[in-house]
């Protein structure tokens, strides 16, 4: 645990750490203050229950990841820039990994987060959307206008159900490789688009994701 963090931070940190390795649903707020080492009157006084809790997690995730979103806009020329730019947002949903391992369930016990977890969605798709624009401005991208809305949310989607469909997988990745992997598809989706310029950039991408497996 961080030294210097509040109580509250302690709290958070360690919640976090749980629900992304044990699993949220597995865990209480007696859990937490158990690990924690501390009396659950304690906790109690900092957050009035589990659900207190995981709604504090989402306002930092949400907060954390509308910068990102937000820090994106124009600055996306090249398809390396947009290598980097996916695996910056892939490595904050990480970061929140309980959210997305179990979304739906969690999202139907919990309304409000749904309705801010769409805002967010619709935010992403926003920022995607003009990364595409940075890179058929650069000449890196060409898309026809009616297939751009399908591109987009094939890459939402991707963006959105990787860690799903890792916690079902038979050969389930550690962090780095996972990462790696839903870059490189992310990435892939663009290929039928990208010039011969953009493609050389690509195989320079490709090997280096190629590298870093061996």
């Amino acid at each position: 645990m961080a030294k210097g963090q509040s109580t509250r931070e302690r709290i958070l940190s360690e919640s976090l750490r749980l629900f992304n390795e044990e699993g949220e649903p597995e865990q209480s707020a007696v859990d937490v203050a158990n690990a924690l080492g501390m009396s659950p009157g304690n906790l109690y006084y900092h957050f009035k229950g589990k659900d207190a809790i995981i709604r504090a997690l989402f306002d930092g995730f949400e907060e954390e990841m509308r910068v990102i979103l937000r820090g994106s806009r124009g600055r996306i020329t090249s398809i390396e820039d947009n290598w980097v730019y996916i695996y910056i947002i892939l490595e904050e949903i990480y970061d929140f990994r309980f959210f997305y391992r179990g979304l739906s369930a969690l999202l139907d016990r919990y309304p409000d987060l749904a309705v801010r977890f769409r805002a967010l969605l619709a935010e992403m798709r926003d920022a995607i959307d003009d990364s595409l624009d940075g890179l058929e401005q650069a000449e890196a991208l060409d898309i026809h206008k009616r297939l751009r809305p399908v591109v987009v949310d094939q890459i939402i989607s991707t963006l959105t159900f990787w860690l799903s469909r890792d916690a079902v997988s038979a050969n389930s990745l550690e962090s780095s490789s996972l990462i790696d992997k839903t870059v490189f598809e992310a990435i892939a989706l663009v290929v039928p688009y990208m010039g011969d310029a953009s493609v050389e950039t690509l195989n320079t991408l490709i090997d280096r994701y190629e590298a870093a497996k061996t």
